[in-house]
């Protein structure tokens, strides 16, 4: 899969998914076998997401009529190369330059962008400081925008 910043993913989300089943049906433990079930819904989640991504691209690819232009256009120029209209990621980063955990938002339109960066700075960063013993200062933190 190509990520949102042009990047090659080597995770084959698919086979986690088959691994992991085939995991959950050998483990007798009930405790193990639960933890695996936890697992399970999130793995789900990101192999539909990832899905939608590839599908979107496809279809934007193919729009622009030659698969390989299309796809090293993309890899290049990003999402304003084809006609399709951008998805953007937002997440917040601390000082030091790293994603707090959690706070990422992904696939939204841009009529959602704003709404997701005022709830990053308002309520994750905040909850995340708490959960940490941090001391939330926003000044400290900002939010990155990417298209893809």
């Amino acid at each position: 899969m190509i990520d949102q910043l042009g990047y090659h993913d080597t995770r084959d989300l698919r086979a986690e998914l088959t691994a992991l089943d085939a995991q959950i049906a050998r483990t007798r433990a009930y405790d193990t076998q639960q933890t695996l079930l936890r697992r399970r819904p999130v793995l789900v989640r990101e192999a539909a997401m990832e899905d939608q991504r590839l599908h979107r691209l496809a279809t934007a690819v193919h729009q622009a009529g030659d698969l390989d232009l299309g796809v090293l256009a993309y890899i290049v120029y990003g999402p304003k190369a084809l006609p399709v209209a951008p998805l953007y990621e937002v997440r917040l980063i601390d000082e030091n330059g790293y994603t707090v955990p959690g706070a990422v938002r992904t696939n939204l339109p841009a009529d959602r962008v704003e709404k997701a960066r005022t709830e990053l700075m308002t309520v994750d960063g905040p909850k995340w400081a708490r959960m940490y013993g941090h001391r939330w200062v926003p000044s400290r933190h900002r939010v990155q925008t990417t298209a893809f």
